[in-house]
């Protein structure tokens, strides 16, 4: 059976943020309301009851304890547990972007602080967190995350990323043990977050959802791979994430790509929605120097293949500008001659420009590990966030000589429109807004202070804007001569599809105007609940 799962009246569903109980009689999740407050709910899925709680304000990926009765969930830099039935919300330790979390029936918690980095464990009534999984060397940039506890409470499941070519341990799901013993190699070849449930290892390979009989004591395979939903799951690139989650019953609660609704929506700087662009799909939205045109990484048929596609606002015509499907991070050349955009196939990346009038065939750049938004300089230089080694970092492509350098550890990263400077989020902590110069001396400018990603510049150079972690667009002054920034100051609450990590989803008109990737206020799209699938790979 197949349903649809609608979220509370006026609110939406943020995306990846639901967990379904192992008793399969509950989902939580977190919707954001028409005011872009984020609450962390639970539904009854055998009553009509639904309930936010109270402490949960900002909560994400939440996920349950092994008795349904309590749900773990990251929210404020923090790692946090509410208690349904008396909704006590517990903090139990820092967590400054927590990326998963998993609990065991002996109370203790395996989770992830940082998208990089190895995981920790900590008990569910407090106290000092401690690693459970190892780094291969000093000042690796390797991450562990998505970790999921198997049915003997001591193993869990969990994705390593981020590998550099000089580790011992490459990319791939690996078994780890609550005793921090040596981790053992599942698949090589699968990414992101799995579930074990029914016998069967579930994980998303080529947008689809697949079941895999499963050895939970031998930590092996016993059969073929089976879809069990077809080419239609959402991921997130830049963390590997899918969007679904799993009872012990056989309760399967996901995130369709044809049900996806955010609309490219214009705001004044005080907030007032002035319209929107015609279309569902836009990712990733860049507009043209001049505002006529702009270029997103779009989700043609909603079926999670995504092309780089270019609007042109006066005529009302789009065009798609690559073929393969694997298509993200699109920039324009600063004179709006050429797109930038990143390929991937498998584990290679790679970095290609082409003609914006569609003329001509893509030239590849720069290829090699993943990477992720580049940007142009006026003179041509690009800056975009490297994976190719240790921890995830800026790197700038030379046209001179073709080369890469490293620039700074960082990501998201923008140049001001005289090309002096470029704003990034810091690595450190993944969260604040800074500014640096692209060339000479100086040292970096914090510009946020709570927490922020996204930054962007204004048109004149005088202002950064970025995107709070409760979702609302920030503003500070900038005097370049002065090297100087003024006091953050909020614009206006945004409905932005996710505040951190998932590229920049709003830029700036020359006239002042903000694209925003929004959710909509009256309408959100369902989540999918799916029973009997474990009798699909049987047959």
């Amino acid at each position: 059976v197949r349903a649809s799962m609608l979220p509370p009246g006026g609110s939406s569903f943020v995306s990846y943020s639901f967990a379904v109980s192992p008793d399969g009689n509950r989902a939580t999740f977190v919707a954001v309301s028409a005011e872009g407050k984020a609450t962390l709910w639970v539904r009854s899925l055998t009553t009509s009851s639904t309930q936010p709680f109270n402490g949960t304000e900002g909560a994400m990926y939440p996920f349950w304890s092994p008795d349904s009765q309590h749900v773990g969930f990251f929210a404020e830099a923090k790692l946090k547990t509410l208690n349904i039935g008396d909704g006590a919300v517990r903090v139990l330790c820092d967590a400054p972007v927590g990326r998963g979390g998993t609990w065991n029936r002996e109370g203790t918690i395996v989770f992830a602080p940082l998208p990089s980095g190895p995981l920790y464990r900590i008990s569910e009534r407090g106290g000092a967190p401690s690693p459970v999984t190892r780094i291969p060397r000093e000042n690796s940039g390797q991450a562990h995350r998505w970790p999921f506890f198997l049915p003997d409470g001591k193993h869990f499941l969990y994705f390593v990323d981020w590998s550099a070519p000089s580790d011992p341990q490459g990319n791939g799901i690996y078994a780890g043990s609550t005793d921090a013993s040596e981790a053992k190699l599942v698949s090589s070849d699968l990414a992101g977050n799995v579930a074990f449930a029914s016998g069967h290892l579930l994980y998303v390979r080529d947008r689809s959802l697949v079941a895999q009989g499963f050895d939970p004591e031998r930590l092996t395979f016993t059969g073929p791979g089976v879809p069990v939903v077809g080419e239609e799951m959402v991921t997130d690139g830049g963390f590997s994430q899918s969007g679904f989650s799993v009872s012990q019953n056989g309760v399967l609660v996901f995130q369709s790509a044809t049900d996806s609704s955010s609309q490219l929506t214009w705001f004044d700087s005080s907030g007032k929605e002035l319209g929107e662009v015609p279309g569902l799909g836009y990712w990733e939205p860049r507009l043209s120097a001049d505002g006529r045109f702009l270029v997103a990484s779009s989700d043609d048929a909603r079926d999670g293949k995504h092309f780089i596609r270019v609007y042109e606002f006066q005529r009302g015509i789009s065009t798609r500008m690559s073929e393969r499907g694997s298509e993200e991070s699109p920039a324009w050349s600063r004179d709006g001659k050429r797109i930038t955009y990143v390929s991937r196939v498998g584990d290679t990346y790679s970095m290609y420009e082409i003609a914006a009038d569609g003329s001509g065939s893509p030239r590849v750049l720069v290829k090699g590990a993943k990477m992720l938004h580049p940007e142009w300089s006026p003179d041509d230089h690009l800056v975009f966030l490297d994976f190719g080694s240790a921890r995830p970092h800026l790197s700038v492509y030379s046209p001179v000589d073709r080369q890469v350098s490293e620039f700074a550890p960082g990501a998201e990263p923008r140049f001001s429109p005289d090309g002096q400077w470029v704003a990034y989020t810091g690595a450190e902590r993944y969260g604040e807004i800074f500014v640096l110069p692209f060339r000479g001396t100086g040292g970096r400018i914090q510009i946020s202070s709570t927490g922020g990603t996204q930054p962007t510049w204004s048109p004149d150079g005088r202002q950064i804007f970025y995107i709070a972690p409760d979702k609302k667009l920030m503003a500070v002054r900038f005097d370049p001569e002065k090297r100087s920034a003024g006091a953050p100051r909020v614009l206006f609450q945004t409905r932005i599809v996710a505040p951190n990590f998932v590229g920049h989803q709003y830029d700036v008109a020359p006239d002042g105007r903000f694209l925003i990737n929004s959710l909509p206020s009256k309408y959100s799209s369902p989540l999918t609940l799916l029973t009997g699938w474990d009798a699909q790979p049987k047959r």
